[in-house]
């Protein structure tokens, strides 16, 4: 029986990636010859453990991502992870994961800081027909520059955790469940301390092929904390404020053959806050295409619109629109290229006076190019190369910008 955590395949999510993270992007999410990506060269056996060394370096030309007296700097990244993946008893396994990455500025040197993530999740198993996972995962990262535009390092904390479980009924039938808990805490400098949380729960029914085909409806629900900062809100009049959301969802799964794959969901997504006029209400969905025209080349399209929550500035959510093209190609078992273009239209419904007036919209167009060439020398050493240029258009004064930055990585496993 398949595992219940449906996602879009690994290479597809590539192209989903936040576009604020910070450096080394493209490096990071690009397929490898080796990855399982290409038919042309088959996977090899996930081994029970690894282990990595990396270094790079970036130079960007507008880190702090300002319109005016861009300012040129060289990242540098050392860093260390690794996953283990053991079976405890009959059916039950768990996985260990983490890393852990230092961050050097050449010349903003506030911005050093040490970036983590580390998860661990029980896969479990009852019987043929019911399986799931249980999992904690915790992350510290320094917020988007692009959204702080200043070198102050200000951080953000994430703990998440989940559950699923997965019922086959008979054949052709599924029923499926999900319940989550996430705490986000932003520390800055100078600054109150915010802290964001949320609780979901999601249900869902599908119907199954033989062919891994499926098509079914999902219902979630979520209430989460959305205070406002004091450093904002000096009347503390807004700490209270929550927000619920009711997401219904038909979700699909289908494909024709091993060269043609298609992910997506489409419904009706409600947002709702207790003290703030930024409520929601509207069709969301997110579809992604991935074609293999031979065993070498892939081409991968997504297309999405949601809200989304960003804890890195204050913001009660932003409604996103975008798509995104990537096509790969791996020449030969040690080489492989790959281009990816997104386009995203963004729509703060903001709680900082300092972006837009409580309840209007700050309204952006963030467009990044990304190109990258993955090198493999020799086995289990990954040199990476990166060209990353981007643009955001603003309708508010300093938010505007280009910018174009270059990256190197080394990687070694064991």
């Amino acid at each position: 029986m398949r595992r219940p955590y449906l996602t879009l395949s690994a290479t597809t999510l590539l192209l989903l990636a936040p576009l604020a993270a910070l450096a080394f992007e493209t490096i990071d999410t690009m397929p490898w010859a080796s990855g399982g990506t290409f038919p042309a060269y088959p996977l090899e056996e996930i081994r029970p453990y690894e282990v990595y060394l990396q270094a790079g370096l970036m130079h960007d030309t507008n880190i702090l991502r300002r319109n005016a007296n861009a300012e040129n700097e060289n990242v540098f990244r050392f860093g260390a992870g690794g996953r283990v993946d053991q079976r405890v008893w009959g059916r039950q396994s768990i996985r260990l994961e983490g890393r852990g990455d230092v961050y050097h500025f050449d010349k903003f040197s506030d911005l050093d800081h040490f970036a983590y993530a580390g998860a661990a999740t029980w896969l479990w198993e009852l019987g043929n027909d019911l399986s799931g996972t249980i999992g904690y995962a915790r992350t510290r990262r320094l917020a988007a520059l692009t959204e702080v535009q200043r070198a102050v390092k200000r951080m953000v904390t994430n703990d998440d955790i989940v559950g699923t479980a997965a019922y086959r009924v008979g054949p052709s039938f599924r029923i499926r469940g999900l319940g989550a808990y996430s705490r986000g805490v932003r520390t800055t400098p100078g600054e109150d301390t915010v802290t964001f949380g949320t609780r979901s729960g999601t249900i869902g029914a599908d119907l199954v092929s033989t062919l891994g085909n499926s098509l079914g409806i999902e219902h979630r629900q979520t209430r989460g904390d959305a205070p406002v900062s004091q450093t904002i809100d000096t009347t503390g009049q807004f700490q209270s404020n929550d927000f619920k959301e009711r997401d219904t969802s038909v979700v699909a799964a289908y494909t024709s053959s091993p060269m043609l794959r298609f992910r997506g969901r489409v419904g009706h997504t409600e947002r709702t806050y207790t003290d703030l006029p930024n409520n929601f209400s509207g069709t969301t969905y997110r579809a992604g295409v991935e074609w293999l025209p031979g065993t070498k080349t892939l081409l991968a399209f997504e297309v999405y619109k949601e809200p989304r929550a960003v804890i890195d500035i204050d913001a009660s959510h932003v409604l996103v629109r975008g798509f995104a093209f990537g096509p790969a190609w791996a020449p030969t078992a040690k080489l492989a290229f790959s281009v990816r273009w997104v386009d995203e239209h963004r729509q703060f419904i903001a709680a900082d006076p300092n972006v837009a007036t409580p309840g209007t919209l700050l309204d952006e167009t963030l467009r990044v190019f990304r190109f990258g060439i993955a090198w493999e020398p020799q086995r289990l050493m990954q040199v990476g190369l990166g060209l990353d240029r981007g643009n955001r258009e603003s309708n508010t004064l300093g938010r505007n910008f280009n910018y174009t930055a270059t990256m190197a990585n080394i990687k070694v496993i064991w």
